[in-house]
C-alpha cells in the first residue's frame, strides 16, 4: 500500500474530535482521552508540561488506532480548539437546523468589531 492510500486509511479512521480531560498532579499532568461517540475509552497519556501533554496525548490516540510510526506525522495532529471557536460552532450548527427545520426563530446579536491600532 501507498504511503498516500494508507496516510487517507488512518486519517478516516481518527475522530474528527477528542476530549481530553486533564489533571494536574504533583507537577505533572494526566489527561484521560475520549470521543462523544466511544471510539476511545481507557486512553490516558501524562507528561511533565502542558506542551508536552499536547504530544503525548497525540501520541496515545495514533497508538490507539495503530497508526505506523513512518506515517504519523503525516497522518495529522490535534490542536486545542478556542472556546469562542466552539461557541460560533455550536450558533451555526442552530442556524442550519433551523434552516432545514423551518418555522423556528431565534435572536442574533452581533456587534461591532473593534479597531485595533
Amino acid at each position: 500500500m501507498k504511503n498516500e492510500e494508507q496516510i487517507k486509511e488512518y486519517r478516516a479512521k481518527l475522530p474528527d474530535r477528542i476530549n481530553v480531560s486533564i489533571r494536574n498532579e504533583d507537577g505533572s499532568f494526566w489527561a484521560k482521552i475520549t470521543t462523544s461517540d466511544g471510539q476511545l475509552s481507557n486512553c490516558y497519556t501524562q507528561a511533565e508540561n502542558i506542551n508536552e501533554l499536547v504530544v503525548m496525548i497525540n501520541d496515545a490516540v495514533r497508538t490507539h488506532f495503530e497508526v505506523p510510526e513512518k506515517i504519523r506525522e503525516e497522518v495529522g495532529f490535534y490542536l486545542p480548539v478556542p472556546e469562542n471557536h466552539l461557541r460560533w460552532e455550536e450558533f451555526f450548527n442552530q442556524l442550519s437546523a433551523m434552516q432545514s427545520e423551518g418555522g423556528n426563530e431565534t435572536i442574533l446579536t452581533l456587534r461591532k468589531p473593534e479597531l485595533v491600532g
